[in-house]
């Protein structure tokens, strides 16, 4: 094993050591004959959760927080299932060609209705085309988000592959955003937007979180065959330009939305999968409201603090809790507010000792010391810590040193950082309780992504931040 890995493996070991403390990861135990591959999960009423599995399964676990669960099954036979809501008493589970929904009408824990709820988008079998969801709105809606279809020719069947879908109440549905490549995460924030995350490739240089909205294209070429669709909601009239940051393509192409935040790659994970807002109020932590994401193949949850500058979504990720079993799919609640981790690496690899299984996130109660928000300001970055921190670390300019980056916009897979910058900083104002301090930059650069490493950073204590590292997207610089 080489220096570098060495290095880079030990530091990760210490970083879960750390944050088991404030964090506790257990397993949840299952059947050994059941392969508990999760792809979708729906917290029930008790100490009780719904979970989907790629095989065509729906399970019900009961007494999860304890040494011995139950489960037992409750529907079988569906495409491929990547989601899992609970939603007028039903659940609702997207398949490959419809939305499902499973109905007990005798409750016996059995579903004995399996109801098309909508359909009609294009199916041709190719092997890439996922279906994700539902998220559920306040309004009733449920939110289906495709994966676009790999390789060349045309179908009649492939309709709205790489585009969002919302759909009513009463089972009609409307495209609303597209430009996907395979956005495995789909859900709301407690303001009631819509999110999804995306998978790093053609068109996309690193795993973004993206805001769906009506007419917004997210980037991807291969959803533009569908702008000349009826119901399709913007057009993109000229050949997309080559040879563009994402942060140009931006102000060339007038529907392309710059994604509210990028991952990037390997510092921040390498496969963005599900959504979770943080709804526990207090519960997990000093974190409520903020979101929570899956990450596949280096198996961790990240954070996610977000804003809005002009009306538009951006913000900050962080690394949260390392070590898990193999790849985080799918994140629910459980009503004690603790989080329950989904996991499959089907298809894929990633780190870890299992293929499969579920895992249970508690808080311990202690408060970490982390940077809790990193906020723009119109010349530099207000950043607010969970606890008080030591004034001369906070106040020394060395403390802080902030890189800043764009990316490639270019139909090649991937894309590495460029226009690469160091910045000036300096700090010009700390709060009377020492939880919060203002950085001024000497240049605020929109469409990049501001990386900020803090190592010298300590609190009152003398203890390091837990995770020293935050990288900001600033889309929109405020006025």
């Amino acid at each position: 094993m080489n220096k570098l890995i060495t290095i880079t493996l030990l530091g990760v070991v210490g970083s879960i050591a750390a944050e088991n403390d404030y964090y506790k990861l257990t397993m949840i135990p299952f059947p050994k004959e059941l392969k508990l591959e999760v792809s979708g999960m729906a917290a029930l009423s008790g100490d009780r959760m719904a979970i989907a599995i790629r095989k065509g399964e729906v399970w019900i676990a009961e007494k999860l927080s304890t040494e011995k669960p139950t489960y037992k099954k409750f529907a079988s036979g569906l495409h491929e299932p990547l989601g899992l809501a609970l939603h007028k008493g039903d659940l609702f589970t997207v398949q490959r060609s419809e939305l499902t929904r499973l109905r007990d009408t005798d409750g016996d824990g059995l579903a004995d209705e399996y109801l098309t709820h909508a359909k009609g988008w294009g199916v041709t079998g190719n092997y890439h085309e996922y279906a994700y969801g539902p998220a559920v709105d306040g309004a009733g809606n449920l939110w289906v988000a495709l994966n676009c279809s790999i390789g060349k020719g045309s179908n009649p069947n492939n309709q709205w592959r790489g585009w969002s879908l919302a759909v009513k109440p009463d089972g009609t549905w409307s495209p609303v955003s597209g430009g996907f490549r395979s956005p495995s995460g789909i859900g709301t924030n407690l303001d009631d937007d819509v999110f999804a995350t995306d998978q790093q490739g053609n068109w996309f240089p690193t795993c973004p979180l993206m805001h769906v909205k009506r007419g917004t294209f997210h980037g991807h070429a291969d959803a533009l065959q569908f702008t000349k669709l009826p119901g399709a909601t913007f057009e993109v009239k000229q050949p997309l330009p080559k040879n563009l940051t994402v942060a140009e393509a931006a102000m060339r192409i007038p529907a392309y939305q710059l994604p509210a935040v990028w991952f990037p790659y390997r510092k921040m994970g390498m496969s963005t999968t599900d959504i979770l807002a943080d709804s526990t109020k207090g519960k997990f932590g000093p974190f409520a409201g903020q979101i929570f994401c899956g990450e596949f193949t280096m198996s961790f949850v990240s954070r996610v603090f977000l804003e809005k500058v002009d009306g538009e979504y951006q913000g900050a990720c962080f690394r949260f809790r390392e070590g898990l079993d193999c790849a985080a799919l799918r994140l629910q609640w459980g009503t004690d507010g603790s989080m329950y981790i989904g996991q499959s690496n089907r298809g894929w690899n990633s780190l870890g000792t299992k293929s499969y299984g579920l895992q249970r996130l508690q808080w311990t109660g202690k408060v970490p010391f982390e940077i809790k928000e990193m906020s723009a300001r119109p010349a530099g970055f207000q950043l607010t810590f969970t606890q008080s921190g030591d004034a001369a670390t906070l106040i020394n300019p060395k403390s802080y040193n902030v890189t800043s980056y764009t990316y490639p916009y270019q139909s090649k897979y991937g894309g590495e950082p460029i226009d690469l910058k160091t910045h000036t900083v300096k700090v010009d104002g700390l709060d009377t309780t020492w939880q919060s301090v203002q950085l001024t930059l000497d240049e605020m650069r929109p469409g990049y992504v501001y990386e900020l490493q803090a190592p010298g950073i300590r609190n009152t204590q003398g203890q390091p931040l837990l995770h020293s590292a935050a990288y900001y997207t600033l889309n929109r610089v405020p006025e």
